[in-house]
């Protein structure tokens, strides 16, 4: 025990030592020189601070040390004495910083703390012999701002300086919870308006940009019904509310709202809506459900569930008394779940990037919020005494470019994204109604199928009753005829029976022909010129011959590579067997010629010609009585063409299609 209290003797004046040569007196601290012309002035390296350890040092005990070696220089750009937590008494924090007027004239100025959240702040002015000059009313974040020195969300002071003297400010800071962050700076009186007037100016553009931006998202989703669009919604009204508060115009506009929760508690709300809203937006901007990682859309649930822990640790005391142990669990528990919405949207963007799911989508985002969240960061680090608290970092005017230049980003990114998926569902829409197009063509088709199929099947019908229908009617009428007579008479004259039969046996041949004809016209779909003039030689050699007393000759020109349908094939080759037919029967003639011509382009011209008897017809039109010409006659109309008959050195029967 005596060892110990020798060696705390030695530490305790190595600490009183460097405590001294870090400190700063009065007469060594930097005077703030008050310019003639200008209207602002920073107190960067003219500020000097001292901890009131004991709670009760009035401005009297300060500036009674004031030449002591108690007030330590303010190394940071900007105050900023860490986090305090209810856990332990608050330490009231005097700043302090020497304001020299070399004018002949008085000046007034003001001292602006920019920012809202202060329990008490108290400002005093001395003079060279430590006289106080002047003391403000004692005001803080409890005051209204009605009430305050100035009507405004800051806190504003006001101080003369007298002509040709030097005077000390002291400022008096007192913060039970949050950050012990103090931006301060002066600015002259008669520049206050218009200062007042381009904050409000400038913030009353970013949170209109922000209101706009958001109700043109929530036309985008009442139009799309795409949730992407509320979630974003969502994350725009985060930011509204992060400024809201964060910039005290909660404070000014909305007093009675701030004490719905807890302490200061709801204006720890809106930030936490920011970041969890943020982790929203990003499950859905970068989704990885249907991905091999939905682990992490898992994971990002579970995370977003959190949350309520968040606004219970906001709310307990509603419910239950904190003690300092619970208080203590309360405050890590809020602040572990406050920031762990941000790991995981980093975790979505490196995945998203490096397997390749949505690379342009994550580093479009990563781009987005880079600035907003690299000045939130840098203030956390600052709050620990990790860096140094720069002006970027304690003004949230600068966070307001910040967070425009996401929401420009991500805005230009959801209206790609929008375009793209109307072209998608354009393209989707022209590609149903060309799928729609080609059924209904197909069915069409179908339709035009099945009814030429119907007029096949009508004009083989009709051809089978014309032709072979008819001789085979004549056989069964003949064997009836033969079969009735045989039974009511004995055959007495052989020859009669055997010419009779002889004539059916003829004419079930030339049934048995025209079927077999009709067969090889509908066998295939399609026949060349040169095949249907070879069928038509064949036919004629076989059926015509030179002792009937015609000879007949078949000319085929033109295309002997164009084909032509069964359809064509079978009338055009019925319309030949008819008027060589007739030719036979009735024009008593000794030469025919058949000549077929096709053009590539389908032209077809068929003409029967013949040196018997000239043949026409009365006044152009068809007798009823002349039934074949009436069949070569609809024949010719099937195909599409034009039939006549002319006298011409005997008859010809011509078709042209």
């Amino acid at each position: 025990m005596r060892r110990f209290r020798k060696l705390l003797f030695p530490f305790l004046s190595c600490c009183l030592l460097t405590f001294r040569l870090m400190a700063q007196s009065l007469s060594h601290q930097p005077v703030v020189v008050l310019p003639g012309q200008g209207d602002l002035i920073s107190l960067d390296g003219y500020l000097a601070f001292f901890r009131d350890s004991l709670h009760t040092q009035t401005i009297t005990d300060v500036t009674s040390l004031a030449t002591g070696v108690i007030f330590q220089p303010v190394k940071s750009p900007v105050p900023n004495f860490g986090i305090i937590t209810g856990t332990k008494q608050a330490t009231p924090i005097w700043l302090r910083f020497r304001v020299q007027n070399s004018t002949p004239q008085p000046q007034n100025w003001l001292a602006e703390i920019d920012f809202w959240c202060f329990d008490e702040l108290q400002l005093f002015v001395v003079d060279a012999q430590n006289r106080v000059l002047s003391t403000s009313p004692l005001i803080g974040w409890k005051t209204r701002a009605d009430q305050r020195i100035r009507a405004h969300r800051h806190f504003w002071f006001p101080f003369t300086s007298p002509a040709q003297q030097n005077v000390t400010v002291y400022l008096r800071v007192l913060k039970r919870r949050g950050t012990q962050i103090v931006p301060i700076e002066l600015v002259r009186e008669s520049a206050y308006d218009s200062v007042v007037q381009r904050s409000y100016l400038f913030w009353g553009g970013v949170l209109f940009t922000l209101t706009f931006v958001a109700f043109m998202s929530l036309i985008f989703f009442l139009t799309t019904l795409d949730r992407i669009y509320w979630k974003y919604i969502f994350c725009l009204l985060g930011l509204v509310g992060f400024f809201f508060i964060n910039d005290g115009f909660m404070n000014q506009f909305a007093f009675d709202e701030q004490f719905w929760m807890p302490r200061q508690n709801v204006y720890f709300l809106f930030p936490l809506i920011l970041f969890y809203s943020q982790l929203t937006f990003v499950r859905t901007f970068l989704n990885l459900r249907n991905t091999p990682s939905y682990r992490w859309h898992t994971v990002g649930t579970f995370v977003l569930g959190s949350g309520i822990l968040c606004l219970i640790a906001l709310t307990a005391e509603w419910f239950m008394p904190l003690t300092p142990a619970l208080e203590l669990v309360m405050i890590r528990l809020f602040t572990a779940l406050y920031w762990l919405p941000l790991p995981v949207i980093v975790a979505y963007i490196i995945i998203s990037i490096i397997r390749r799911y949505h690379v342009g989508e994550a580093w479009l985002y990563s781009i987005a919020v880079l600035p907003f969240y690299t000045l939130n960061l840098a203030l956390v680090f600052s709050n620990f005494g990790l860096l140094p608290t720069y002006e970027p970092v304690a003004n949230f005017a600068y966070y307001a470019p910040a967070a425009l230049f996401e929401v420009l980003m991500l805005t230009v990114g959801l209206a790609y994204r929008y375009k793209m998926d109307r072209d998608q569902t354009e393209r989707l829409v022209k590609e149903s109604i060309v799928q729609q197009q080609r059924a209904y063509q197909a069915e069409v088709q179908t339709l035009a199928v099945k009814n030429s199929l119907l007029v096949e099947k009508e004009r083989i019908a009709r051809d089978l009753h014309d032709n072979v229908g008819a001789h085979l009617a004549f056989i069964v009428t003949n064997l009836t005829q033969i079969s009735d007579q045989a039974e009511k008479q004995s055959v007495k004259d052989g020859k009669q029976w055997a010419s009779r039969l002889r004539n059916i046996v003829m004419h079930t041949r030339e049934a048995v022909k025209l079927l077999r004809e009709t067969i090889w016209a509908i066998h295939q779909e399609s026949f060349t010129v040169e095949e249907f003039g070879e069928r038509l030689d064949q036919y004629i050699n076989r059926y015509f011959h030179e002792e009937d007393g015609l000879n007949v000759d078949v000319v085929v020109t033109g295309s002997q590579t164009q084909r032509l349908s069964s359809t064509q094939v079978l009338n055009l080759f019925r319309i030949v067997q008819e008027a060589l037919t007739n030719v036979v029967k009735h024009a008593q003639a000794t030469t025919a010629a058949v000549q077929l011509q096709v053009s590539l382009g389908g032209h077809i011209n068929l003409r029967i010609h013949d040196n018997g008897r000239g043949f026409t017809w009365a006044n152009g039109t068809v007798s009823s009585q002349h039934y074949g010409m009436q069949n070569m006659q609809t024949r010719a109309q099937e195909l599409g063409g034009k039939f006549r008959v002319y006298a011409d050195n005997g008859t010809t029967v011509e078709v042209d299609v």
